[in-house]
């Protein structure tokens, strides 16, 4: 009896050990910066920051922890499955199919910025060029997916950025929008590309120029943009009516025929499908944009995008990062690291700039022998504002008020400052 007894004992302590495993199994583990490790149920998850339920004592809490706090995440497999655990990265690309080689680029996030002019810009584009090329190679078949989110920005970009996109990465690759929010800057900006896709919440245009104090653009300058705006659609091969829509309060309405062609009219009387009412400027939703052929499809996913551009199978560069859709591949790591450095110069710029005029007047007020901190102090702030520069060569206006080539003169005058003040 006794011996049954223990073997009972002994067969609900392992089921209990089971029990327990497999209750750990099925958590979700936040690993801090701090080294703690915090074991539970995640309950939402954004931008970084974590929402995780705790068990403690018998009593359910939620803790909150930044993105500044967090180290790692790692998501325990959901309950009934096995093996890996579950996670909402992208699927684990494809290495060596033989199928075409792409990769997701983003043009501005929530977190860190997604203004054009600072966190889209064609320098940037530039940048990535060289490592595009290595990934996707030279030979005409890469893709890169232009994936937009931005509310806008500055339209002095729109031209450069234009550029860039028509003259370097179409030449190399097959370059398409995809379009999460493209609003004023940013709809200019894609209009160059001649396959555009929408996200289910996708929107696009509302691109009037404004100046000053929200102050629309009038008179020449509307004229200058609304021209460029026709080149740029040429670009696209989008019909001028378009963009013209997206700028001023211009009617639009077309047909499309069963050969999917489309005419444009600029009333609202002429086709059998009104785009842009009387008074009001031009932004396309998802099902608009389809409708009347604008957009090529509507995708959620990396599957859908592959289908919808003509593909059976495409081989997605770099490595899942946990809470990304796509692989990261090594222009986009570096894209987002260059983001992020905007982002830190952006909200230092104003300590740069008073780190410099404090030590540099405190240099010129000092006795000789106390000049050499001050002067240390400064040579370091300027060198920390030319890097900002060198980043994002847009700061030199922004932060400035300087063109380029007048920044650098500004910057010579400064170190001819300090040398001059070394040796007095």
């Amino acid at each position: 009896m006794l011996t049954r007894i223990t073997s009972l004992l002994r067969s609900l302590a392992m089921l209990v050990c089971v029990a327990v495993l497999a209750t750990t199994g099925l958590a979700d583990k936040v690993v801090l910066k701090s080294g703690k490790t915090v074991e539970g149920t995640i309950a939402r998850e954004e931008s970084g920051h974590i929402w995780i339920k705790t068990t403690i004592g018998g009593i359910e809490r939620e803790e909150f922890f930044s993105a500044d706090e967090v180290a790692s995440v790692e998501r325990g497999p959901v309950a009934g499955t096995t093996g890996a655990a579950a996670t909402t990265a992208a699927p684990a690309p494809k290495k060596n199919t033989g199928a075409p080689k792409a990769a997701v680029i983003t043009l501005g996030d929530e977190e860190n910025g997604h203004m054009v002019g600072i966190y889209m810009t064609a320098h940037q584009l530039e940048q990535m060029i060289p490592i595009l090329e290595k990934e996707l190679g030279t030979d005409g078949t890469g893709i890169v997916v232009l994936r937009v989110h931005s509310g806008g920005g500055l339209t002095l970009e729109v031209q450069k950025l234009s550029d860039v996109i028509h003259n370097e990465y179409k030449k190399r690759w097959r370059t398409v929008a995809w379009i999460d929010s493209a609003i004023s800057a940013a709809a200019m900006t894609s209009h160059c590309m001649e396959d555009i896709y929408f996200t289910r919440q996708g929107n696009y245009g509302a691109a009037t120029q404004y100046s000053g104090a929200l102050n629309a653009t009038k008179g020449r300058g509307l004229e200058e943009v609304l021209h460029r705006m026709e080149k740029i659609s040429a670009r696209g091969g989008h019909h001028p009516l378009i963009a013209r829509a997206m700028q001023i309060q211009q009617p639009l309405s077309c047909t499309v025929r069963e050969n999917g062609k489309v005419d444009w009219y600029g009333d609202v009387t002429s086709g059998e499908m009104v785009i842009n009412p009387i008074g009001e400027v031009l932004t396309f939703n998802s099902e608009t944009a389809l409708k009347c052929g604008f957009s090529k499809g509507t995708c959620e996913t990396l599957e859908e995008l592959t289908k919808a551009m003509g593909y059976t199978e495409l081989e997605w560069v770099g490595n899942n990062v946990r809470g990304f859709p796509w692989p990261i591949s090594a222009a986009e790591k570096n894209n987002m690291e260059w983001r992020k450095k905007v982002k830190k110069d952006e909200d230092l710029t104003r300590k740069y700039q008073v780190d410099y005029t404090t030590a540099i007047n405190m240099a010129a007020q000092s006795p000789p022998e106390d000049r050499g901190k001050f002067l240390g102090k400064a040579r370091q702030a300027l060198e920390q504002i030319q890097r900002m520069v060198k980043n994002n060569p847009n700061f030199s206006f922004m932060a400035f008020n300087m063109l380029m080539d007048e920044f650098d003169d500004w910057v010579k005058e400064q170190e001819k400052l300090i040398r001059e003040l070394a040796r007095r």
